[in-house]
């Protein structure tokens, strides 16, 4: 988090003028050829596709040692493995996921649930026995291979600084879902934290400075390449110095993982492409720069203009050139951790190594593109697959369709529920501007999981809410699915009754009998051939994308909105 930025000085006249080069030198073709008409519908699993290769140990084993494998144990079955490490050691994610649990947990002390997509399959990963300050990531925020998402600790029932390391075919929760499996042949054909997977043959296509085509360096996907690449190419637009680049690259690998992170605090920034959620205070962005001292929401949640601000910040520090990377990152960033930055410098130079020249080496092809696109189609573009100012993105690799203001309507329902996938089931939550507090049931199924001490959505919660957000706040729904005594949603004159034979995505589908529902969802469309439904299921579960043949044997009712 970036609580307080340096002492602001006015903007160089050689920054000003390098603003117009900015926008172009940050756009990319793919932005200015995307159709009008639509955003790509999805394929991917809830959570994200894994794409193979992007399993990344734990932990650093030069940093930690195996201490107890996976099986019988004292008397008892042991359902992971041991890693010791000193108190603080850095835990990785195993793969991109999104939280499902995370923060206290019996016998754990703390503990750290992230759902996966393998091969088509569920998965989780449990991380175990973090202090309460080493759980550095929240519930339903997305991940990716090689984030740092914890640190190590000596809660709950440990008998010395370790991490307990579990992986769950199936699913970790709700208990029973899954089966604990010996993560050992896992974690040891996985790469280390920082270290790149082998490469791939270059892309000749490739815009020059870019790596290899689908080529990882420190675990990044193509996307977080991509919000680094930008960071590269800002900085040589404005002149800044090697040493300056490393500082924002480095700082942006400690603060965001180069993910463009909205916030939970900040209602509003989910309106903004963005990667994952957060809720540090109101930071926000891949430099996590807080709404109101560093700018509105709007100005920081434009990756151009949040990596321009730290430049500025950053080239108005006395004697920045003399201090040691971290120290730079820290006078402009005045993190709550000021060491932090320190180990993400070799990231940092490897990757200005890789994109050295990004911000002068566009191709003839890529200039024609930008010329006629004008400033506005680029303010908010990212180089090589980022976000893109015309379709936000609904999450973190979901691969679902990207929210457009004033898009098509049945694409937004579903982009807007996505950003929200994993977000836990709480009875009575949700509205028009997203997850609120559980209520009460009287002693049922919401009670005995605890929903009135979570935050999330019911089913008609979440549909309400995406309604709302895809119709720019036009048609605010009940909080009630309808029967025959109570209208509800099923029942809204706004929606347009549809054969089931011709539900569309983004239509709700109500579960009932007789007129009297108790459930509804959002059509998804088919992957692999299968009818899916995006939906909060019941109480202990979280948003999700499930078969709709899990409601075969029920009546279906298609409605249509917008």
């Amino acid at each position: 988090m970036s609580s307080t930025p340096s002492t602001r000085t006015a903007a160089t006249t050689a920054a000003a003028a390098v603003l117009a080069v900015l926008l172009v030198v940050v756009a990319v073709a793919v932005v200015l050829t995307r159709p009008d008409d639509q955003c790509a519908l999805p394929n991917g699993a809830g959570g994200g596709p894994v794409p193979a290769g992007t399993h990344v140990k734990p932990t650093d084993p030069a940093a930690t040692t195996l201490t107890s494998g996976f099986g019988p144990r004292w008397g008892t079955e042991h359902r992971g493995v041991d890693y010791a490490g000193p108190i603080g050691t850095p835990i990785y994610a195993f793969t991109d996921g999104t939280v499902r649990e995370a923060g206290p947990a019996s016998g754990f002390g703390n503990w750290i649930i992230v759902d996966h997509i393998i091969d088509g399959k569920p998965y989780s990963t449990v991380y175990g026995h973090m202090e309460s300050d080493g759980v550095l990531v929240t519930t339903g925020q997305q991940v990716t291979a090689g984030q740092e998402i914890g640190r190590i600790g000596n809660a709950g029932q440990s008998t010395g600084a370790h991490l307990h390391f579990e992986l769950w075919d199936g699913g970790r929760l709700p208990d029973g879902a899954g089966t604990a499996i010996d993560p050992a042949p896992w974690t040891s054909a996985a790469v280390t934290p920082g270290a790149a997977p082998a490469p791939t043959a270059p892309n000749p296509n490739s815009a020059p400075g870019a790596g290899a085509s689908g080529a990882t360096t420190g675990g990044l996907n193509d996307k977080q390449l991509a919000i680094a690449k930008q960071t590269v190419a800002i900085g040589e637009a404005m002149n800044v110095p090697e040493q300056g680049i490393v500082v924002a690259l480095a700082t942006v690998s400690r603060e965001s993982t180069f993910q463009m992170y909205a916030s939970s605090n900040v209602p509003d920034s989910l309106n903004y492409p963005h990667d994952a959620v957060g809720s540090d205070h109101l930071s926000v962005n891949q430099f996590q720069q807080q709404v109101t001292i560093w700018g509105d929401t709007a100005t920081l949640m434009n990756p151009v203009t949040a990596n321009r601000l730290f430049y500025e910040h950053l080239l108005a520090v006395p004697g920045w050139k003399s201090m040691p990377t971290a120290a730079a990152a820290q006078a402009v960033q005045n993190s709550g951790l000021p060491g932090a930055y320190a180990e993400h410098e070799p990231l940092a130079r490897a990757l200005y190594a890789q994109f050295e020249g990004a911000g002068r080496d566009l191709s003839p092809a890529e200039k024609a593109a930008l010329a006629g696109a004008g400033s506005s189609a680029s303010a908010t573009a990212v180089v090589d697959g980022g976000s893109a100012p015309d379709c936000a993105q609904a999450g973190s690799a979901s691969g679902g369709p990207q929210f457009r203001p004033g898009g098509p309507f049945g694409a937004n329902v579903i982009a807007a529920a996505m950003r929200w996938l994993g977000t836990p089931y709480a009875w009575g939550g949700g509205d028009q501007n997203g997850p609120t507090g559980g209520i009460s049931d009287g002693g049922g199924a919401a009670d005995a999981h605890g929903d009135t001490g979570k935050v999330g959505f019911d089913c008609s919660g979440l549909t309400l809410y995406a309604v709302f957000q895809a119709s720019g706040g036009a048609i605010s729904l009940p909080h009630f699915t309808g029967d025959t005594s109570n209208p509800g949603q099923l029942y809204d004159p706004r929606g347009q009754d549809i054969p089931f034979d011709q539900k569309q995505p983004g239509d709700l589908i109500f579960f009932g009998s007789a007129g009297n529902t108790h459930h509804v969802g959002i059509f998804y469309g088919a992957r692999n051939g299968t009818e899916m439904l995006l939906n909060a299921p019941q109480s202990g579960d979280v948003v999700s994308i499930a078969p709709l043949s899990g409601w075969a044997g029920e009546q279906m009712y298609v409605r249509r909105f917008g």
